[in-house]
């Protein structure tokens, strides 16, 4: 058992102090981060691991007689060996390589999966990650079972009455998270796996947000299947493990095929490896597994109860600082929780609030958090969300609280240093002398915006990959002078949409096409809104735009 230390404060600080990413400044300020959910940061030891794996071991696994590869044969099947005894593992046979929680599940979906029938059912719960729910989905319609799903409480905790009423001799898997990822909740695992079990079913639980908090023993716990991601436990990304009892993946047909997973071939048939080799095809993650055992390791050195303790006490500084500020609402009040809340702001988008955050150095997360099922249920569109992990302080909780309560405030008018009332918006965000005054002015702009009738906010004009509802419409104009508008819920790319109508509305169709949109928001500083990411979502926006010019200049040219 670790010794606690002495002087807890002191201790955490130091530990802060292994995580390289965490000393460096975003935007002139320093970094909080607090998007511990989405993905941990690393320590220096899992970096060292990965380097020096590549500088002095670096060979394929299994395969070969030379030195090299029995070195690094040796790491990575001692990351299996450390990997089990983090979880207690019954053998290191039990833990399957996977790039993650969601290859985990697919394994299980496209192998164990196989042997559902029409009639049978798939219990889940509304608070899951869409990777337990899709693989499922696919199953159900391959096999003809059937998706059952718990319901919630208004707290966000699970209705227990409604799941064991759902239980029946149909149940062939219960398929459930053990933390929620958008809410925080810890399910009552030790109530829940017996019930199952009592009704005939296996159990599977993802484990991605658990373990980065929780201690966790496969044994005690007694599900059928564990799975976690390297990357959301302070190990890399890329790399994960599925745990199941041995006599369950002994059933299990491979349900990749290639090299490694093999004891035999010809032109007619094939022979399988046993577990945990006939599930994993090809050349593994070796260095991943390496850095990842390298992790666990780690972390399991370190003083569990203070850590645990540490991320509940910014939990509770988090949650009363937000009883503060004004339209803050928290979703969800779940009996246990992880150190993570999620929460909305009245009359701010979710996308809005994580970009202001974003200009104070602050990161959280924005939008559905893939749990647009649980979204649904609660009748949003999405949260934002804080998670915090034991590397963050008391300090960062308070700046988060402090931007939140700015936030909260009417906007106030964003400086002008111009003496042209009637300056382009280019010009006055050209003019403006800060991050903080440019984003106001955008906010202003977005809030001038003429909406689009509700008439026109329908799938047929939804610009897809933006987190926030957004829809382009084509109002008139030929390929010499086109017109279009634009609308979306969150403030900032309103705004940005009327930067965008100021510089193509009524330009010709190939003017268009031809703008490096590019150059012209990188003069103004913006150049990070213009990222494909899907929680964004105003690159899509322009390749719309540019679609409508590129259609005119066809039917002007056929």
């Amino acid at each position: 058992m670790t010794s606690l230390p002495a002087d807890p404060e002191q201790y955490l600080a130091r530990l802060r102090n292994s995580f390289p990413v965490l000393s460096q400044q975003v935007r002139q300020q320093p970094l909080v981060y607090l998007d511990n959910a989405a993905t941990t940061q690393k320590p220096e030891c899992v970096i060292r691991a990965i380097e020096q794996f590549y500088r002095q071991s670096n060979a394929n696994v299994h395969r070969a007689s030379h030195h090299l590869s029995a070195q690094a044969t040796h790491l990575f099947e001692q990351a299996r060996k450390d990997v089990a005894r983090y979880l207690n593992a019954a053998s290191p046979n039990e833990i399957i390589w996977t790039r993650g929680t969601t290859e985990g599940i697919n394994l299980v979906a496209n192998s164990w999966g196989q042997r559902l029938r029409p009639g049978d059912e798939i219990l889940i719960s509304a608070l899951e990650h869409h990777a337990n729910i899709v693989p499922w989905q696919l199953l159900a319609q391959r096999s003809g079972a059937a998706i059952k799903v718990i319901p919630l409480l208004e707290s966000g905790d699970l209705d227990l009455e409604a799941y064991q009423t759902l239980l029946n001799d149909r149940t062939r898997l219960v398929a459930i998270t053990h933390v929620s990822n958008a809410l925080g909740t810890i399910n009552p695992l030790a109530q829940i796996i017996p019930l199952a079990h009592q009704a005939g079913a296996k159990v599977l639980i993802d484990g991605a947000q658990a373990l980065p908090h929780l201690k966790v023993d496969v044994q005690t716990l007694g599900a059928d299947f564990y799975l976690f991601s390297g990357h959301k436990v302070f190990g890399p990304t890329g790399i994960g493990a599925l745990w199941a009892k041995q006599r369950i993946l002994e059933e299990m047909p491979p349900w990749q095929a290639g090299g490694e997973m093999i004891t035999h071939v010809s032109f007619t048939e094939s022979q399988f490896q046993p577990p945990p080799f006939r599930f994993e095809a090809g050349t593994p993650n070796i260095a991943g597994a390496i850095g990842l055992a390298a992790g666990l390791n780690w972390l399991a050195n370190q003083p569990h109860t203070v850590l645990a303790d540490h991320e509940q006490k910014l939990l509770q500084r988090a949650l009363q600082g937000m009883e503060q500020i004004k339209g803050l609402t928290r979703i969800g009040q779940p009996a246990a929780s992880v150190s993570l809340v999620s929460f909305t702001l009245q009359q701010q988008h979710q996308q809005d609030i994580g970009i202001l955050l974003d200009q104070q150095g602050i990161a959280v997360r924005s939008g559905h958090h893939c749990a647009m099922p649980l979204m649904h249920c609660l009748g949003l569109s999405g949260t934002t969300r804080a998670s915090f992990a034991f590397y963050n302080t008391e300090t960062e909780v308070d700046l988060l609280l402090s931007a939140l309560d700015q936030i909260s405030r009417p906007v106030q008018s964003a400086q002008r240093h111009t003496e042209q009332p009637s300056a382009s918006l280019y010009t006055q965000l050209k003019a403006q002398p800060d991050w903080n005054n440019r984003y106001r002015l955008l906010l202003l702009a977005g809030k001038a915006l003429p909406g689009l009738p509700e008439s026109d906010k329908i799938d047929q004009n939804r610009v897809l990959g933006c987190e926030s509802h957004t829809w382009l419409v084509q109002r008139s104009g030929s390929s010499e002078a086109l017109q279009f508008q634009a609308d979306s819920e969150a403030k900032i790319i309103r705004g940005l949409i009327a930067l965008l109508q100021e510089r193509f509305n009524g330009q010709s169709a190939q003017s268009i096409i031809d703008t490096d949109i590019d150059t012209l928001f990188h003069s103004l500083g913006l150049e990070q809104h213009l990222s494909p990411s899907r929680s964004n979502g105003l690159h899509a926006l322009i390749e719309g735009i540019k679609a409508l010019a590129q259609a005119s200049v066809q039917q002007a040219n056929p």
